[in-house]
């Protein structure tokens, strides 16, 4: 896969040109955002495993590790649907690319930034149901609230792939680009706003509530890096032509969807990794005295026996 400047590719931007489109080549400013964000997402991978490890820790148990394992493969399924549809790469030389349904619906969309979202926005409700409701976040309401996301994501990405592809996406061979029906886009665009505004709703019932530890950041966070993504996606989308013909747009948003995702990502593991990590057992009884000082035991099912490892399935 070439980054330099073929003849090849000059061909596509004088074609590009012959059609009215300002075409960018494909070139090292592209690969450096893909070794950028390939190092930024190996660097989590360490950490992931690290917290996998680590996972009966009960401040990193309380976070629920095994699905921020999952948003984290989510991010990576967004990651490659980003750059195979983004005009990051070429298509041309292997029919897996040039598969735009594929790429398009279950890569780029559901696999990621559906289920990246929707992970987002479960964080919150789990949040809700503690803090609000004064429950714990676990059993059936956790199982329910998970497979309702993972059954929305499935059947979207499922009716997609039953439509017409002039309806959804297809490769435009003479571009070398994955075209997106523009009634698609807004469909893709809709849901994600959805999410945005019911993380919304939810920092607004929660705005008076006393929180433990950092929850209100995570999801003032979740609000404001779903707010960016969601317009930084609709202005590509929609109001940029060709955005992927663009070397400024395509690399802008490829850093603000997986900054943001790795951004909302940190925001909720840093402080009981870096706790586990340097200070463990004085970063254990902190988050114990923490818990008992806000009488916040029984929401987090915390046992007072330290030795007992059940705790809240938080998301």
């Amino acid at each position: 896969m070439s980054f330099a400047f073929t003849p090849e590719e000059q061909s596509r931007v004088e074609v590009a040109a012959f059609l009215g489109i300002k075409l960018d080549p494909i070139g090292y400013v592209d690969l450096s955002t893909i070794v950028v964000l390939s190092v930024m997402y190996g660097v989590e991978f360490i950490a992931l495993c690290y917290q996998l490890y680590n996972r009966d820790y009960l401040p990193l148990k309380a976070k629920n590790v095994p699905i921020m394992f999952s948003l984290y493969f989510g991010a990576i399924s967004w990651l490659m649907g980003d750059i195979f549809t983004g005009g990051l790469v070429h298509l041309g030389q292997s029919p897996i690319l040039r598969n735009c349904k594929f790429t398009i619906i279950w890569l780029r969309v559901c696999i990621g930034a559906y289920y990246v979202t929707s992970i987002f926005a479960l964080r919150c409700y789990s949040l809700y149901i503690v803090f609000y409701k004064g429950k714990a976040f676990k059993g059936k309401v956790a199982i329910t609230s998970l497979g309702i996301a993972i059954v929305s994501i499935a059947l979207f990405g499922i009716i997609s792939m039953l439509m017409p592809t002039r309806m959804v996406t297809h490769y435009e061979e003479i571009l070398d680009m994955c075209y997106i029906d523009r009634y698609y886009i807004v469909a893709v665009l809709l849901v994600i706003w959805s999410i945005w505004i019911y993380t919304a709703i939810m920092n607004w019932r929660m705005r008076k509530i006393p929180f433990c530890f950092n929850e209100r950041v995570e999801m003032f966070t979740s609000f404001i890096i779903l707010l960016v993504v969601s317009l930084m996606n609709s202005i590509a989308l929609l109001v940029i032509n060709v955005y992927p013909a663009s070397r400024g747009w395509r690399n802008a948003l490829l850093y603000t969807n997986h900054v943001g995702a790795s951004i909302g990502y940190w925001v909720v593991m840093w402080e009981p990794t870096y706790g586990c990590l340097f200070h463990r057992e004085e970063y254990l009884q902190y988050w114990i005295n923490i818990l008992k000082e806000d009488q916040m035991e029984r929401e987090y099912d915390y046992s007072t026996n330290i030795n007992n490892e059940t705790t809240l399935n938080l998301v």
